[in-house]
């Protein structure tokens, strides 16, 4: 029997959907018994498939997210379903926070308690939320305060609202979907290690801007040195204040600390000349403008050296997106030999889109996560 399985199906229907998946999911005409099941699917069935996952698969912890886009080897769409079940060599220990848009430290029990489940060397705490407010920084900031200084590194995605708006993105664990919470999994790899890499695709310009007004909890900005967030900005990409909004994906801001680059993209231009963000920006602190690094195929295969000098030959990956970046390439054609370089790279993953990346007790955006185990 393998150590991981995957499977991906594109149809929107779930009754459809549901039995295919689980016909990718057998061994010699039986159906496997993982340990773990990360699943991610359109937001139409998500509950339902959830539910599903979990009396299909009793014995294992299963947690999931609505996204964007899905992907894996072989196949990129955006409905259906999409499944990575793990049969052995991991130990795992999972809770859920509440209240995330008001006062997720309200559950830090549950953090504390599913942390002590599990062995801390070469365990990792992936975590998904669900997108509510501006809820990810008071997240962070709950497991932060729990796991600073643990030793367990921490990644994971904000649900994005894929392609159904009558039902909202939503993020679960065995069985049971939430809407205003975030779900988290310690997983121990008792088989190897694990390697969390960061991918940028941007890279730092000569302008440097500080946030002089800003509303952290509206993440707007509307200073940058005492102007306009709007004309600031413009003025450092040399384009007028109306070709802002066309510009802004290849060009976001980031801040730098410790040599490590942690992007922000612009979410709106307002006509005060205030500029909202996917991430908060405080007060008085320094960002830079951002340049796309070109070739991106040469930033992916970077990226794979990385991983790979890390974990030279890994087990399986878990992939995390921004929405925005599966877009672009998307709409330049990329997409589809971005996924085949995927395959080559690692070739038993499943990924998802959302809206956000957390990495490190930040949140980030336009960045994809791998998530690696030996």
């Amino acid at each position: 029997m393998k150590r991981c399985y995957t499977a991906s199906v594109d149809e929107k229907i779930g009754t459809k959907a549901y039995p295919q998946m689980l016909e990718q999911l057998k061994e010699n005409g039986e159906l496997i018994s993982p340990v773990l099941v990360i699943f991610t699917s359109d937001n139409a069935n998500f509950g339902w498939y959830s539910r599903m996952l979990s009396n299909s698969f009793p014995n294992a912890t299963v947690i999931g997210t609505t996204s964007d886009t899905m992907y894996s080897p072989g196949t990129v769409h955006r409905v259906g379903l999409s499944v990575m079940a793990v049969t052995e060599g991991l130990s795992v220990s999972s809770g859920v926070i509440f209240e995330v848009s008001r006062y997720p430290k309200r559950s830090a029990e549950s953090v504390i308690a599913a942390m002590g489940s599990v062995e801390r060397e070469n365990t990792v705490c992936l975590e998904f939320n669900a997108s509510v407010g501006n809820c990810e920084e008071l997240v962070m900031d709950t497991f932060y305060e729990i796991m600073a200084d643990t030793g367990i590194p921490l990644c994971g995605c904000t649900a994005a609202a894929a392609v159904n708006p009558d039902k909202p993105s939503a993020v679960s664990l065995n069985g049971i979907l939430y809407m205003d919470a975030c779900v988290f999994a310690f997983i121990h790899n008792e088989m190897g290690r694990i390697a969390i890499v960061k991918e940028n695709m941007f890279s730092p310009t000569e302008h440097f801007l500080v946030a002089t007004d800003v509303d952290c909890d509206a993440r707007k900005v509307y200073e940058f040195d005492h102007r306009t967030a709007t004309g600031a900005l413009a003025s450092a990409m040399h384009i007028p204040e109306d070709e802002l909004g066309a510009n802004a994906f290849f060009h976001p801001v980031g801040r730098i600390e410790n040599d490590d680059l942690n992007i922000i993209a612009v979410k709106e231009q307002f006509s005060d000349g205030s500029l909202s963000f996917f991430s908060r920006i405080y007060n008085q602190t320094r960002v830079v403008l951002l340049d796309p690094i070109e070739p991106v195929e040469q930033v992916w295969l970077d990226t794979s050296n990385r991983t790979h000098a890390l974990i030279k030959d890994p087990s399986f990956a878990f992939i995390i997106n921004c929405f925005s970046r599966l877009k672009y390439f998307t709409e330049t054609g990329k997409m589809g030999e971005y996924n085949d370089k995927l395959t080559e790279y690692y070739p038993d993953y499943i990924g998802v889109s959302g809206h956000g990346e957390q990495f490190a007790y930040r949140h980030l955006n336009q960045t994809m996560l791998i998530l690696a185990f030996e």
